[in-house]
């Protein structure tokens, strides 16, 4: 692949397919109850996340809510917000033991809601077709650059109004 033949639907859609394998496999261990392994895809989500969360809460939404309307977008952040609440519960959790049921049905209730988010988050991709190609190569850049701080998911501000 040239560097002309990496887009940013090529990157947005990389991003989605670890974040929903990720989610996925984090709802999985949720399900069979198995604290660790859910804790190791939390660690790892928060990881690849964050960047690519980033993007979406200061660049994207910012540039479709004129096309899409607040309380659309409202709707995504506060998406977005339950899976970083249930990310960041799993990371800082300070037992290593097993979850208790009322703790492990609101992780599973945010999960499910942050992985239907990552799946149909890329129909997206339709409305930055109305962009510019100078304005995809912008967002694009944002997009490198926020990749290349590595900022964790958990690590991100936490929207008035979005937080669960």
């Amino acid at each position: 692949m040239t560097a002309t033949d990496y887009t940013l639907h090529t990157a947005f859609l990389e991003d989605h397919r670890h974040l929903t394998k990720g989610l996925a496999g984090l709802l999985e261990s949720l399900r069979r109850n198995n604290a660790p392994r859910a804790t190791t895809i939390a660690r790892e989500l928060d990881r690849v996340a964050g960047p690519h969360m980033a993007f979406e809460e200061t660049v994207l939404y910012p540039e479709l809510q004129g096309r899409l309307g607040k309380s659309f977008i409202d709707q995504l952040y506060h998406e977005h917000a339950l899976g970083q609440e249930a990310v960041s519960h799993l990371v800082h959790r300070a037992e290593s033991g097993p979850l208790t049921p009322p703790e492990r049905s609101t992780l599973i209730e945010q999960v499910e809601t942050a992985l239907e988010h990552a799946l149909s988050c890329g129909s997206l991709l339709s409305y930055l077709d109305t962009l510019s190609t100078e304005r995809h190569n912008e967002m694009l850049q944002q997009l490198l650059d926020m990749r290349a701080q590595e900022r964790l998911w958990t690590d991100l501000p936490k929207r008035p109004g979005h937080v669960p």
